[in-house]
Order: C-alpha cells, then sequence, then structure tokens
C-alpha cells in the first residue's frame, strides 16, 4: 500500500477482468461499449480519495529512559516499570511522543486526554501510566500466603464439590484467597461496546499474563499477580452464590462451572496450537484460569481486580447492587 494509486488501479482492472470473462459475448463492439462505460466514474466505482497522514513523532525507548520521562520516580522504580512493561506491554521500538507525554502528565498527578488515529498507540498511551503505578506501589506488597486447596482446580475436582455439597457449601473457591495485599481498583477502563473490550482483554492477557510476566512477578514480586478483570454481560455469573437463607445456590454454581470448563478447554485447546505452530498468539484470545485474569463475578466481588474493564451500563448496575450497600441504620 505504498502507492495507493497502483493499487487502486489493479483492484479496478481485476474487478473488469472479471466481469469481461463472466459475462463475455461474441460482439466487440458491446464488449468497448460496456467497458468505456464501466471505467466512467459513479457507474462501476468512484474515484478514490486518498489522504495523506504525517508519521506520528518518535521519542525514545524503554531502555533508555533516563528518569525526565517519570517524574518523582527513583531509579529503582524506574527499572521495575520498564522491566514489568517489557515483559509484554510494548517492544523494543521507540515509542511515540504522544506516548511520553501521557506518560509524564500522569504519573505527575495531572489529567490528560489523547486524541488521535487509527494505529497511533492510544492504548499504550493510557496503560504506561496504569503500569508504572503498578509497578511503583507493588514493591510494598507483602507475599501471598499459603495456596489454598482446590484453588485451581475445584470447578473440576468432583469429590472436592460433593463434599461441600454434603456440608451445605459452595464449592467455589474464591480466586484470591490467601492473598494478604490490599484488594481493590487501581484504573477502570470504560469502554461503549464489547468488541472493544475483548480487544483489551487480548492485551492485558500479553501484558500480564505472558510468561515473561509471571517470571518478573514472582522474582521481584514474591509471587504476587497483577490482576484484571472484564466485567459485562459476557461475564459469569449473574445473580448470588447464596440464597436469601444462606444455602448454597446450586443451580448458578452448577452454571459458573460449566462456564468454568468450556473456558479452560478453550485455553488448552489455543495453547496446543500455539504449541503445534510455533506461534505464541492464540492462547491469548482466551483466558487462562490459573493466570492473573479474574474467573467470574462473584471473584471479583469478593477481591476487586487492579485493572477493571467494563461499560457504562454494567458499571451502573454495580454500583446499585444491594448486596453491597451499607446496612440501614434507625435514627
Amino acid at each position: 500500500m505504498r502507492d495507493p494509486i497502483q493499487a487502486f488501479d489493479e483492484i479496478e482492472a481485476n474487478f473488469l477482468l472479471y466481469v469481461k470473462t463472466a459475462f463475455a459475448t461474441k460482439f466487440p463492439g458491446v464488449e468497448a461499449e460496456r467497458e468505456a462505460l464501466l471505467r466512467k466514474p459513479g457507474v462501476f466505482r468512484q474515484e478514490p480519495w486518498i489522504e495523506a497522514l504525517p508519521k506520528y513523532r518518535t521519542a525514545t525507548r524503554l531502555a533508555e529512559f533516563t528518569g525526565n520521562e517519570l517524574p518523582g520516580y527513583q531509579p529503582a522504580e524506574i527499572a521495575d516499570f520498564v522491566a514489568l512493561a517489557s515483559c509484554g506491554l510494548v517492544g523494543d521500538y521507540e515509542l511515540f511522543s504522544h506516548q511520553l507525554q501521557m506518560l509524564r502528565l500522569a504519573v505527575a498527578g495531572k489529567n490528560a486526554v489523547v486524541t488521535a488515529g487509527t494505529g497511533s498507540g492510544k492504548t499504550e498511551a493510557f496503560l504506561l501510566p496504569i503500569f508504572a503505578y503498578l509497578a511503583r506501589e507493588s514493591r510494598q506488597w507483602q507475599p501471598p500466603g499459603p495456596t489454598p486447596q482446590h484453588l485451581n482446580d475445584w470447578w473440576k475436582n468432583e469429590p472436592w464439590q460433593e463434599s461441600s455439597a454434603q456440608s451445605d457449601r459452595s464449592s467455589r473457591v474464591p480466586q484470591r484467597r490467601g492473598e494478604v495485599r490490599p484488594a481493590g481498583v487501581r484504573a477502570l477502563l470504560l469502554y461503549p461496546m464489547n468488541a472493544l473490550v475483548e480487544d483489551q482483554m487480548t492485551r492485558l492477557r500479553r501484558a500480564l499474563d505472558s510468561h515473561k510476566t509471571w517470571k518478573w512477578l514472582k522474582d521481584h514480586r514474591a509471587g504476587n499477580r497483577i490482576y484484571f478483570g472484564r466485567y459485562n454481560g459476557n461475564t459469569p455469573v449473574p445473580g448470588h452464590e447464596y440464597d436469601e437463607d444462606g444455602e448454597p445456590n446450586q443451580l448458578k454454581i452448577d452454571s459458573l462451572i460449566k462456564q468454568l470448563r468450556f473456558a479452560e478447554r478453550a485455553s488448552r485447546a489455543a495453547q496446543k496450537h500455539d504449541a503445534e505452530t510455533g506461534s505464541d498468539e492464540a492462547r491469548y484470545f482466551f483466558p487462562r484460569l490459573d493466570g492473573s485474569e479474574m474467573r467470574s463475578r462473584w471473584d471479583m466481588q469478593d477481591a476487586p481486580p487492579d485493572i477493571l474493564i467494563s461499560n457504562y451500563s454494567m458499571l451502573s448496575i454495580m454500583l446499585m447492587r444491594e448486596a453491597d450497600s451499607p446496612p440501614c441504620q434507625d435514627s
């Protein structure tokens, strides 16, 4: 596409060739008249509109940060941010100047808005400040406690589910049980459409659920995870885990089990595809149930993710949940 005029002419020629081949006649005069008619603007096609866009200005690579890019950050904090962001958020290339400007403004505590065209790196423009904050705050996080029993297999461990049913308790093991560090939403990402949310989830899985990120968190954050979660109509499951009498809502629990088993099969299939093809992309289109992505609404209600992705409608519903309302007090 470096020569858009030539590309346009080739496409037009190919379509005209198809018409002449599929609907050919034995009359040369008719053929010539038809081709002349089809070549007129407004009959078969319009004249192309071409907009020349200048290249976005570049600044510097993450590895070349000197300290001016993150005002108020110490060298060790900058090194942590660079290492974390390099695990999957950005590669070894020069950042655009507007990305760097957004980073400076955000870490300085100022409000900022970035507007640019498609492919301009707007996602990195707002994710880089979030990662800078998380890399800095996570230096103070305490190591997680011992791993609870059946933390990552409760939805497929039938003996555990049967024993839970006999004892009148939910078989679900909260995803972040055993953690010591404070849970809370550090960043809220709102999108008008779920399709945009799905694209964002793919980016966050690559940035926070890659093996490289896991290793860095294990080596430098005592195994803590940076959690992210999508909370919208596609997130399992709506409703309450317990009914009004305090009994497990088994229909809802079974629905969650079914959806988690399906998600795990999809994740394994994607990992198998990557292993067979030598790729590393398919698995990021599906959640890993043993990773940093929150599994269900109940898990996020128990312990909110560090990065919450939702839409305005669902945010309004979340803010009106009666389960989260403070108890009424008599005056």
